[in-house]
């Protein structure tokens, strides 16, 4: 067969979307037919497609991990212990799903020669929730909570993820669909749908682990829910209007002495731009100034949040104290004086007993080192002699033409 370039996939994929939305009967090798009475419906193995209401659901399981999170969803069998979920849906299904939607797939993460850095990942935004029964009722978790800092054990307050499309390999396999990578928090240039800032996936640069709070025990069923995020998402159709529209989230940057915290959490200016992009889409961003700050680092940050798309108040200074602090970490004064009084205690009055202790530590081994060398310089001595005594052997022996 002619292997396919990932333009011919892509377009196959998109092919096969509009078949499905024109017959409204959406269906995979091997998938139920959907019912004629549900236009707009789709079905795929363990993929439900509502195009009106713009939603995807996804058959999954939960998983309870050791280590610290490389993904979010994975297909079974795959990366398991380094997701939240795990799931038999093939990810070029979603891959369609999503189209169907009338998504269009950005570019995974990549390495610019040419600028000699990475590029990341980019696409439409995706909202990721969670619904499964808890209690004996149905509950629905967004993504961010199921996940939390393996330091602070804090769940981010808000976690974007973006369809980025994977992409097709030589032999013109679905990438996503050999390495299971469905939906990753830390960057894959072969994952379905990634993050949309650089996140490596150096073992030492994990941050994320499972939730014990919200995540079920393993095994237990759940339902992915991928919702199109920002422009993309509109307003369902079917929704009853409010008389009282919801208040917009509210996220509070602190500049005070030089150091940065957006919503209790430090930033640096160079991070500021990545921190902010995080941020619901809608969100008012507070800035509380306490203390004068140079006009060319208040001019950088003004610029970031300007260019952000977020609403922006000022916080009188005088109002700072009313926000949160800039960080909730303080020195345990007396726990460090009781410290140093116990170190005094056991370790000063032994300064003399240690200081011999380590004299003789190092005498004994740098004797033992020279007894080693000494060994190995016979052993070496033995060996050349050994050599010889074979060569000679080998002269004497070795059979030699008549004069």
């Amino acid at each position: 067969m002619r292997t396919l370039t990932r333009c011919g996939v892509l377009l196959l994929l998109a092919g096969l979307s509009a078949c499905v939305l024109a017959q409204d009967l959406p269906t995979a090798p091997g998938a139920p037919a959907a019912p004629t009475t549900q236009p707009g419906i789709g079905k795929f193995p363990g993929i439900n497609v509502d195009v009106k209401k713009k939603q995807i659901r996804v058959d999954c399981q939960a998983l309870n991990v050791d280590i610290r999170l490389e993904f979010f969803c994975v297909l079974t069998g795959t990366n398991e212990h380094e997701s939240v979920l795990r799931s038999d849906a093939k990810p070029s299904d979603i891959h369609t799903a999503l189209l169907m939607l009338g998504l269009k797939p950005g570019e995974p993460v990549k390495y610019s020669e040419a600028a000699k850095k990475w590029i990341p990942p980019h696409g439409p935004p995706l909202h990721i929730s969670c619904e499964y029964e808890k209690d004996g009722k149905t509950v629905v978790v967004p993504a961010n909570r199921m996940i939390r800092d393996a330091t602070t054990k804090k769940c981010p307050n808000s976690f974007t993820f973006i369809f980025d499309g994977s992409r097709v390999m030589d032999d013109g396999k679905y990438a996503a669909d050999v390495t299971g990578y469905m939906v990753s928090v830390v960057n894959f240039d072969l994952t379905l749908i990634d993050v949309p800032e650089l996140a490596s996936n150096a073992n030492e640069t994990l941050e994320w682990e499972y939730n014990p709070d919200t995540v079920p025990k393993t095994g237990t069923k759940v339902t992915m829910i991928i919702e199109p995020a920002g422009k993309d998402a509109d307003v369902k159709p079917d929704a009853p209007a409010k008389a009282d529209a919801a208040a917009p989230e509210t996220a509070v940057l602190k500049v005070q002495a030089g150091n940065m915290t957006l919503n209790d959490q430090p930033v640096t200016l160079v991070d500021l731009s990545a921190a902010i992009k995080k941020l619901p889409e809608g969100t008012v961003v507070r800035v509380a100034q306490s203390q004068p700050e140079g006009p060319a680092a208040m001019g950088q940050v003004t610029t970031i949040l300007n260019d952000s798309g977020h609403k922006i108040e000022s916080v009188k200074a005088s109002a700072a104290t009313d926000l949160p602090p800039i960080s909730n970490v303080h020195l345990d004064e007396q726990k460090l004086t009781d410290l140093k009084t116990r170190w005094e205690k056991a370790v000063r009055p032994n300064a003399d007993a240690l200081r011999t202790a380590a004299q003789a530590h190092y005498e004994v081994i740098s004797e033992m080192r020279k007894e080693q060398q000494r060994l190995i310089n016979e052993a070496d001595r033995i060996q050349r002699a050994m050599d010889q005594l074979e060569k000679d052997y080998q002269d004497m022996t070795t059979p030699r033409p008549a004069n």
